[in-house]
């Protein structure tokens, strides 16, 4: 192989990489755009639905590298957000001075 051609290749590469990661970002702003829309109209609930069904119809075509790594991804995201949103919950004595300011 040539300087010039494994230079044209490396060159190809870096091009198709760049698209596809440009391609993935407008992906990712289109699909936030309609999850936002459906999640406004439809609420929480329906979505997690979307969700799971979604999820449940591709693991079984995926190898089981694939899934491992879609499951290992939603465990992550899940543990991150469940511990943001930990603070977020009101604690046994929140609960308890909002119903004692009730009475």
């Amino acid at each position: 192989m040539t300087q010039e051609l494994e230079f044209d290749l490396a060159n190809n590469v870096k091009e198709w990489l760049a698209r596809s990661l440009a391609i993935s970002a407008a992906e990712k702003v289109s699909f936030g755009n309609i999850h936002d829309r459906f999640f406004a109209k439809y609420g929480p609930n329906f979505m997690a639905h979307v969700y799971r069904t979604a999820i449940e119809e591709v693991l079984p075509s995926r190898p089981d590298a694939a899934r491992s790594q879609l499951l290992n991804a939603f465990q992550q995201a899940l543990d991150g957000d469940i511990n943001r949103q930990a603070y977020a919950l009101p604690t046994a004595a929140d609960c308890s001075a909002y119903h004692a300011h009730k009475f």
